[in-house]
């Protein structure tokens, strides 16, 4: 299949079936893509990670971040990454994380990338890092782009480094529940794609859970997953005699025929990868709705009762006495869920930053194109949007709110503060 031919397919998705097309009607420009591509294809200097940096350019019109083109490894390519991440500050990059990358450690500060500033690289592809806020901003499309880049090293010298592009390693998934102190049971969660194994996790930590006075959670990188993984952890968030009570948001699923069969061909996929119950009729109802409603449209199917069954079958706990969740804008989809509803308990403090907000559209299918090329996008939109704040963004907000700087590389800042309000 020619390049062309599969833009010319992602731009009907993109007009048809994405959850956001009538909102963002005329956001898009494919005519300037599809012509880059062309040309590129024309003169044979188009590459499977080319195509992929144009498609993700290309997405980026839409102005939502729970939507991904994907390339992924054969024998001719391999996806590739410039090892390291970052976080805005005053205008300098500073270095968070350092995995594939071992010629600079984390704390290590970015001042210029192929001969600019940090400012006007803000200033010329705002677009590009998708927030307005400084701390929010998303540098990775940038970072693996650019050819060099000048950083201030731990010795505090100057240096030009030219920028390395390595495989990606698989991140494995953080569940972990231990005390940090005698009263203080610190609960991590990279996300919540295994239910089976983080319900098991909960369960043998039962005992530690009842017995602990305070309670942290920390959901600051979670990834998102299926949101029935926390179901079972309600019941040490809320008090006794105390469940959610904010409605349920409405939302409503695009039910064009791509969805539908997209729909239900991922439904098969989960049902032989789990056995919990709650899933599983979810599930049935969901695959029922979009086969009645087939290509009819945007439809709000009914959840309440679903839902209502898992937010609110359990019996809350008065232990633990103090719950405290940390958040930040890494923190997306289910673990934001977790972040939300946590919020209607008289014991819980949410601490940090906001989350980054990508469930105004959710509900996430994929399309694969010979094995190489996986688009996901989301299917579905809640009728009232998610309200913008000038300095979170979109997200979930915390009750109180840490400004990102440095030394949250040094220390856990967030943490310190958690333990803070805990003592006093």
């Amino acid at each position: 299949m020619e390049y062309v031919d599969i833009f010319a397919e992602i731009v009907s998705i993109m007009h048809q079936d994405y959850a956001g097309f009538e909102e963002k009607k005329g956001w898009d420009n494919p005519d300037y893509f599809t012509q880059k591509i062309e040309c590129l294809e024309t003169s044979k200097l188009m590459t499977p990670q080319l195509f992929t940096d144009i498609v993700n350019e290309y997405l980026i019109c839409f102005k939502d971040r729970h939507m991904y083109f994907l390339l992924h490894n054969s024998e001719k390519v391999e996806p590739k990454t410039c090892g390291f991440t970052v976080r805005n500050y005053e205008d300098t990059l500073y270095v968070t994380g350092v995995y594939e990358e071992n010629r600079f450690g984390k704390g290590a500060k970015i001042v210029s990338i192929d001969g600019q500033s940090i400012s006007s690289i803000r200033k010329m592809h705002r677009e590009m890092l998708r927030e307005s806020h400084p701390e929010r901003e998303e540098w990775d499309d940038i970072m693996n782009k650019a050819k060099y880049f000048e950083l201030i090293n731990e010795n505090k010298d100057l240096v030009k480094l030219e920028l390395r592009l390595y495989g990606r390693t698989s991140k494995k998934s953080t569940y972990a529940i231990h005390f940090i102190n005698e009263d203080t049971l610190l609960l991590t969660f990279s996300d919540f794609r295994d239910p089976d194994r983080i319900m098991n996790l909960i369960e043998k930590h039962k005992d530690d859970l009842l017995e602990s006075k305070n309670l942290i959670v920390d959901v600051r990188r979670n990834s998102g997953g299926n949101a029935h993984a926390f179901s079972s952890l309600l019941r040490y968030i809320f008090k006794k005699g105390e469940k959610p009570t904010s409605d349920l948001k409405v939302r409503e699923f695009n039910c064009s025929d791509r969805n539908v069969e997209l729909f239900l061909k991922q439904a098969r996929e989960v049902r032989n990868s789990t056995d919990n119950g709650e899933t599983l009729k979810m599930l049935e109802f969901a695959e029922n709705q979009f086969k009645k409603y087939q290509n009819q449209g945007f439809v709000a199917f009914d959840f309440s009762e679903y839902i209502a069954e898992v937010e609110n079958n359990f019996e809350g706990e008065d232990n633990p006495k103090n719950v405290i969740i940390l958040s930040d804008c890494y923190c997306a989809s289910a673990g934001e869920e977790l972040v939300e509803i946590s919020k209607e308990s008289s014991k819980v403090t949410i601490v940090g930053r906001a989350t980054m907000g990508l469930n105004d559209y959710s509900d996430l299918v994929s399309v694969n194109w010979e094995n190489q090329f996986s688009l996901y996008y989301p299917i579905s939109r809640l009728k009232r949007k998610t309200e913008t704040d000038p300095i979170h963004g979109k997200g979930i907000q915390p009750h109180m709110y840490i400004k990102w700087t440095p030394k949250h590389i040094e220390e856990d800042i967030d943490l310190n503060q958690a333990l803070k309000l805990i003592n006093s």
